[in-house]
């Protein structure tokens, strides 16, 4: 792949949009090699979390590529555009393992919506983040503004989309879009720490408790989500992992 790195390391793996030249820029080239990266790292069982973010210290993501997505006027071939990339970003706000976008610097427009597809946003305290497609007088394009609605609210991120305005990334903390924030020379020790926390655990009840969480925020009944947690953990009750991490804790007592 020539825009996309990839280091996996005990469980973590490393998604680094490889495209400084122009800000990490999404482009064709790169919504594909993403769309590879993610079948392989979802069919892995040694991954449990992957991290996402943007090679160099200026950007995240700039949003898409102008000298490729600037020379599309026309609607029968904005709109097949636009849904590949719609695709994709919805393939990792459903994918089964943990994600964090992992924002070491300007996120802004497309890259704000690649931030709503991941499950976790940390960020260092220098980014800057922004939902400018109205000054282009155009709406968010990828599906995130229906997914920076569903996360913090319609009127909270109407704020956003009908402004424009570019904010820190304390305030993105403040109304609940940004999950940490870090000194920017600390911030990937900070996730990679979070991460490996998350790969120690067993795999099996992690896609457990994504699964539970996707049922969640789509608002399904409380009822028919605590049924399918007590169905899931029933599954997981009695394998000889569970039963052997009860008889080492009754070794202990």
């Amino acid at each position: 792949m020539d825009n996309v790195l990839l280091n996996i390391n005990e469980g973590v793996a490393l998604v680094t949009l490889n495209r400084p030249q122009v800000r990490n820029a999404i482009s064709f080239e790169l919504v594909d090699e993403l769309d590879e990266c993610l079948d392989r790292l979802a069919a892995d069982s040694q991954v449990k979390v992957v991290i996402f973010t943007g090679a160099g210290d200026k950007a995240f993501v700039s949003g898409g590529d102008l000298a490729q997505f600037g020379s599309v006027r026309t609607k029968d071939k904005s709109y097949p555009m636009l849904m590949n990339v719609s695709r994709l970003l919805s393939k990792i706000d459903r994918f089964t393992k943990p994600t964090i976008a992992m924002i070491n610097g300007a996120a802004i427009g497309g890259g704000c919506e690649f931030a709503a597809a991941c499950r976790f946003r940390m960020a260092s305290e220098t980014a800057k983040l922004g939902f400018v497609q109205i000054g282009m007088h155009i709406i968010t394009g990828w599906g995130s503004g229906t997914r920076l609605m569903e996360k913090i609210g319609t009127n909270q991120a109407l704020q956003l989309l009908l402004t424009g305005e570019i904010i820190d990334a304390r305030q993105g903390l403040d109304i609940g879009f940004i999950d940490r924030v870090h000194k920017a020379e600390e911030l990937k020790e900070s996730v990679f720490a979070f991460a490996a926390k998350i790969a120690r655990q067993p795999l099996p009840a992690i896609l457990a408790y994504m699964k539970l969480a996707k049922m969640v925020d789509s608002n399904l009944p409380q009822e028919v989500c605590i049924e399918e947690e007590i169905d899931q953990c029933s599954d997981l009750w009695g394998s000889d992992a569970h039963y052997g991490a009860i008889q080492k804790f009754l070794q202990k007592k």
